[in-house]
């Protein structure tokens, strides 16, 4: 299963082109990332000391709020900058407006993800390279969600980046590319599982369900990264067993039995966590 079957999570931009963006409008603060930061529940060790000051000064929180959407407003305008400028026939402006965003690290993966869109998803490595690993790369990309909810009281999302926003773009398109079984993209794909937002919980639970019933063999080939998440694959095994019919559970039991070889020492914890076939 490839990539038609992920291309079923990604939205096609809609026929015509947008005007031209002003190239030099699309760039981000250094340290706007950050600013935000320190506004958000990872705001540093003062934080709590920080909290419990401004519930006893509501005016103080307003004023962290209204910071709080400025910053989403800064990021929303750079995202429909690059959207805009990523329909421009000429690759070279969004190259160009992507250069001058390395100072954010927030804006410098967003223009990761637009870039690969806008060269036609040829430069998956580089692409799956952008994404950022760890913990900490899992909550820049939820983060990306945050923020890009912050700004506007009726957001709009950008053309290039439709039908979720930014960060689920980006997983969407990582998605796509552990089914194309292109190298650390499962690895990548999956650290962002365990931190996402409930939306996010929510939209990855149903991409590895689809990853699990139509690409058993990526499921056997991929477990040394798969194995790191049983807790939440057992979860997930469970609402599948619930909501399947006995066909479809039968089904997706027995293809995964067909690519777990009698000497593949995985196979049993596979078969224990999503059941043998009857």
């Amino acid at each position: 299963m490839r990539r038609v079957v992920g291309l079923a999570f990604l939205a096609l931009l809609p026929a015509g082109a947008a005007a031209a963006a002003d190239v030099a409008a699309c760039s981000a603060r250094k340290g706007l990332y950050e600013e935000w930061l320190a506004l958000s529940k990872r705001g540093g060790p003062g934080f709590f000391v920080r909290k419990q000051a401004l519930s006893r000064d509501p005016s103080g929180a307003a004023r962290e709020t209204d910071k709080r959407r400025d910053i989403g407003r800064e990021y929303e305008t750079f995202f429909q900058c690059l959207s805009g400028t990523a329909e421009q026939q000429d690759k070279q402006p969004l190259a160009a407006a992507c250069a001058k965003a390395t100072s954010d690290r927030l804006a410098a993966i967003v223009c990761q993800t637009a870039l690969y869109l806008k060269n036609g998803r040829v430069q998956s490595k580089e692409f799956i390279d952008s994404v950022p690993a760890g913990k900490k790369g899992a909550e820049l990309i939820w983060d990306l969600e945050a923020i890009a909810a912050e700004g506007p009281d009726e957001p709009r999302v950008p053309a290039l980046f439709l039908p979720g926003g930014p960060a689920y773009k980006l997983v969407d398109e990582l998605f796509v590319l552990v089914l194309d079984d292109k190298e650390n993209a499962a690895a990548k794909y999956f650290n962002l599982w365990p931190g996402a937002s409930d939306a996010g919980t929510r939209h990855m639970d149903e991409q590895v369900k689809l990853l699990v019933r139509e690409s058993p063999a990526l499921v056997v080939k991929q477990w040394g990264v798969l194995w790191h998440y049983q807790p939440k694959l057992r979860n997930l095994a469970s609402n599948m067993a619930e909501a399947l019919s006995r066909p479809e559970l039968q089904s997706m039991r027995q293809g995964l039995a067909a690519f777990c070889a009698k000497d593949n020492p995985d196979c049993p914890e596979i078969q224990k966590i999503f059941g043998r076939p009857e």
